[in-house]
């Protein structure tokens, strides 16, 4: 089935919609994505972009050439580009200059709400090409099944217990939003023993996997390697369902792992998990 099969009944005209797809391998559209400005970085574009549009449907690439649905967007006007009005850690890319681009006014429709990071396309062989024609033709790969016990809404709002994360790490499947969101930034994570009150902070590079792949260890041996979480194991092998996770910090996932270490150590300081927590350097 192809994507423009789908949207046949919607109201919709093909030939004034463009479809763009972000492609996470992209360092600037890594960054914005993490900062959860990806809306914002798409609305940046040169004057001409969108002439002559209604309607934009948005894409992320997250592995090979797929496209993973995050909106539908309506084209009002433009305004002209201004950096000192952005949010100081929004992520320009070298295009975006005041000569070269503007800001679109894109609103949000309802458009396949419901399919929000489910309608994953295959975006095809000029995955370079990341503006195109809302009538070139893509072909439907899944339509994922919607998880609402344990939704994904933003990283500064994760919260999970050992449970929650062993579930999401054995059921991919039906959690493959979660995997694609931790799997894209590195960062800096909390692990918190609901017990004692006691805090462990770790950190997460690229080289492991991104956060995904370095909760995918805990999830795996309940302690992740780590001297003191593992002693609590060795006395307990149940002690895991008092943990709790959730983030600190994201970076992009090629970030720098020395940077990400410096992090890891300020946070560590901060909340003085050496002295009276569960770090022990």
């Amino acid at each position: 089935m192809k994507l423009q099969e789908l949207l046949a009944d919607k109201e919709i005209n093909l030939e004034r919609t463009k479809l763009i797809r972000h492609n996470l391998t992209n360092e600037v559209v890594a960054a914005n994505y993490a900062h959860g400005y990806l809306e914002l970085y798409q609305s940046i574009q040169s004057p001409t972009r969108f002439k002559n549009c209604d309607t934009v449907i948005s894409f992320l690439g997250t592995e090979g050439t797929n496209g993973v649905f995050q909106g539908c967007y309506q084209i009002g006007d433009f305004v002209p580009y201004d950096r000192t009005k952005l949010p100081e850690d929004f992520t320009p890319d070298s295009g975006m200059t005041p000569s070269t681009s503007v800001i679109y006014e894109l609103t949000r429709t309802d458009l396949l709400a419901d399919l929000k990071d489910r309608l994953v396309i295959d975006w095809g062989k000029g995955a370079i090409n990341w503006c195109q024609n809302g009538t070139t033709e893509k072909e439907l790969l899944a339509i994922r099944p919607a998880v609402s016990e344990i939704s994904f809404i933003s990283y500064d709002k994760v919260l999970l217990s050992y449970e929650a994360l062993r579930k999401i790490v054995y059921n991919k499947a039906a959690y493959k939003e979660w995997e694609e969101k931790l799997s894209a930034v590195a960062g800096v994570y909390l692990i918190t023993d609901t017990k004692t009150g006691k805090l462990y902070v770790g950190s997460a590079s690229g080289e492991q996997g991104g956060i995904w792949g370095r909760w995918s260890e805990y999830a795996r041996t309940k302690h992740g390697g780590n001297k003191r979480l593992k002693a609590l194991i060795t006395a307990d092998s149940d002690y895991c369902n008092n943990f709790q996770y959730s983030i600190l910090e994201v970076f992009p996932i090629k970030r720098d792992r020395k940077e990400i270490l410096e992090y890891e150590q300020l946070y560590k300081k901060k909340l003085r998990s050496i002295q009276f927590g569960l770090n022990d350097n």
